[in-house]
């Protein structure tokens, strides 16, 4: 391999992979190579979807304004040119079968085999047939560029070549190799890095509702505060911890917590639920009403039966202190409207989220308005091209934050302003 002739992608995830296959496949005539501080690529790409390979969503294409977090032209451009179709075929040609599922009715992508690690087997085979040199354990940290030539400077070699793909990733389950690493390199040749925080995370709320229904898993209607204004709003499962808030609705909502909590400093933020997703406050409190009057001899905990769990009902009556024995009938006014509140607007001051460990995903990253919307090339820098997470872009769970992998690793891969480049 000549250095004039390699073209060398940093980081061997999602991005990276197909990065590689795009270089490759609009390039065949130049050597392509990955480089990756890992001990195998695409170990991020094991575990999403639970381990099935949550891939792509159907609803890619028609919903990217409202899937993506980030509405900048690059996210638009980088879907016109690798959309939902063309990550359908690029799997069907590599011999891994899709299929959606019907359980969520969310456009849900995954391979019929279901096994994520199967996904990234046959990826990382495929490229090694292809051609293209993967180095492992291999640490990035230093880039110099130098009478038309980068640099690249590792734990273990050094490396020349005319263009990079740097697809390092955000800073999401470091121990899986996101650590966020490649920031401080994109930093140092001056680009502008958005702080990255954690999203699709869960919430921390010392709160004496998640500790009395620790593991229990509902579907509620989830509210966030922020400053006393609703900003967000889910329903889904809430499932509660010993530090406060998980499941799928508390994820879908992380984003706007953490962005106010760790870029904003905002200390006003409030998670509130509702037991009751699909039903009106008044729907409830008429029903509630309807029991007390109709059974006033019934213990409270024994009116909520049925409306909730006995175990919720038990929660309600100790966080709002009512004695055991206490009976419909000794319900003050105010007393039922606290039930009611209770169980249809509680309310948990949030204190943190729970980091990078539990993290999906990134918000944050390299600027985009220092990248070709149409190359994702930098345009600070020659000849170096972006792909993944390493760029301020982010969606939705379900499949919509590998959709952006697959599409800008493909982008960035044609490196479109290749031919202008003297070798």
């Amino acid at each position: 391999m000549t250095e004039q002739n390699r073209i060398v992608v940093i980081g061997g995830g999602p991005a990276g992979i197909m990065a590689a296959f795009s270089a490759k496949h609009h390039h065949p005539e130049h050597a392509v190579m990955i480089l990756d501080k890992e001990a195998e690529l695409g170990r991020k790409l094991c575990i999403s979807g639970s381990g099935r390979g949550n891939l792509t969503n159907k609803n890619l294409t028609k919903n990217i304004s409202s899937s993506f977090y980030t509405h900048h032209p690059v996210v638009f451009s980088v879907f016109e040119q690798f959309g939902y179709d063309d990550i359908r075929s690029f799997f069907e040609m590599m011999g891994i079968p899709l299929y959606e599922e019907e359980k969520t009715k969310k456009g849900k992508i995954y391979p019929v085999v279901d096994h994520a690690k199967t996904v990234r087997d046959i990826l990382v085979d495929s490229l090694t047939n292809a051609g293209v040199i993967i180095a492992t354990h291999t640490s990035v940290t230093k880039l110099l560029y130098k009478q038309d030539e980068w640099t690249i400077e590792t734990n273990n070699n050094t490396y020349k070549t005319d263009s990079i793909i740097i697809a390092t990733g955000g800073k999401s389950y470091p121990a899986l190799g996101a650590d966020g690493s490649g920031y401080a390199l994109l930093f140092s040749l001056g680009h502008t890095i958005i702080p990255p925080v954690p999203t699709a995370v869960p919430i921390v709320s010392k709160n004496q509702l998640p500790h009395l229904l620790q593991g229990e898993k509902y579907v509620m209607k989830v509210d966030v505060m922020i400053d006393n204004k609703v900003v967000q709003s889910e329903i889904g499962d809430v499932l509660f911890t010993q530090y406060g808030l998980s499941g799928s609705a508390i994820l879908e909502v992380s984003r706007a917590i953490s962005i106010a909590l760790h870029r904003e400093q905002k200390k006003n933020i409030v998670v509130r639920l509702s037991f009751f997703s699909d039903t009106t406050i008044k729907e409830v409190k008429q029903e509630l009403e309807k029991r007390w009057d109709t059974h006033p001899e019934w213990l409270v905990s024994r009116s909520l039966w049925g409306m909730v769990t006995t175990k919720v009902a038990n929660a309600v009556c100790m966080i709002a202190k009512f004695p055991k024995e206490k009976k419909s009938e000794d319900l003050t006014s105010d007393e039922r409207h606290n039930v009611l509140s209770i169980l249809t607007a509680y309310e948990l001051p949030v204190i943190d989220t729970r980091g990078w460990n539990e993290a999906e995903f990134t918000a944050g990253g390299i600027s985009l308005d220092e990248i070709d919307a149409t190359t994702l090339a930098s345009k600070k820098v020659p000849h170096v091209y972006f792909a993944g997470e390493v760029l301020n872009v982010d969606g939705e769970i379900g499949g919509y934050n590998l959709s952006w992998a697959w599409a800008s690793g493909w982008v960035a891969g044609k490196l479109q302003s290749f031919d202008t480049i003297n070798i």
